[in-house]
């Protein structure tokens, strides 16, 4: 049986850290200033001048240095702080930019979405998760502002679908054939938060949303009025 001293483990354990000498440090600043006052010109010596203002070059660049380190400290404060405060969310129903829905226990999410405009015709084209073509659902006229579209959780052939999540697409015209531009809005209860990738992200139904795409928050089973 090999014996290792107690300095081998501490060596195999703590590997020696690198130096990185690209660097300049306030220690080389100094050496190369005492090195330019040792090898000047007697006869014409360098004025003190210089020398202030190479020591004052060098403290402005020390203290923006200082002060980068400290705002990435407080980067990673507040990131870890919001992440703490999105946990506020879980149960809440909220409202995000989006066209996610989901189905649970055979219950489609209400479809919500803003006409930018007048429509004489709407229609909501409903996706898997695969993007294939589930449905599509004809709301006929709608007026400008906030709508809200229910679904059956059914496909184009009646037949019921898996609980899961879905995606639409809403396309909306007016009297004269011409597009409507439309908003699309994802609604429901958060389940979970996300914090993968560095990006904090709310869990719907088996979907993720962009917690800066939220719009609305509010206690869970209430349902916003359309406009």
């Amino acid at each position: 049986m090999t014996v290792m001293s107690v300095s081998d483990v501490y060596t195999q354990a703590t590997p020696p850290s690198k130096t990185d000498n690209s660097v300049m440090g306030k220690d080389d600043f100094l050496t190369l200033l005492v090195a330019q006052l040792q090898h000047q010109d007697p006869l014409n010596p360098s004025e003190s001048t210089e020398f202030t203002a190479q020591l004052a070059q060098f403290s402005s660049l020390e203290q923006l240095q200082n002060v980068n380190a400290n705002l990435a400290g407080f980067e990673v404060y507040q990131a870890t702080l919001n992440n703490i405060q999105s946990s506020g969310f879980i149960g809440k129903t909220v409202t995000a930019t989006g066209s996610m829905i989901g189905i649970n226990q055979g219950t489609a999410d209400p479809i919500r979405f803003d006409l930018a405009s007048d429509a004489a015709s709407v229609y909501v084209q409903i996706y898997d998760q695969y993007g294939s073509f589930v449905t599509d659902i004809p709301a006929g006229a709608m007026s400008v502002g906030e709508q809200e579209v229910a679904w059956d959780g059914r496909n184009s052939n009646g037949t019921a679908v898996n609980d899961g999540p879905y995606s639409f697409n809403v396309m909306a015209v007016d009297g004269d054939g011409s597009m409507v531009p439309t908003t699309s809005y994802t609604t429901g209860v958060v389940s979970g938060i996300d914090y993968k990738s560095g990006a904090t992200n709310l869990v719907i139904n088996d979907y993720e949303i962009p917690i800066s795409s939220v719009i609305r928050v509010e206690a869970a089973g209430v349902e916003s009025d359309s406009q």
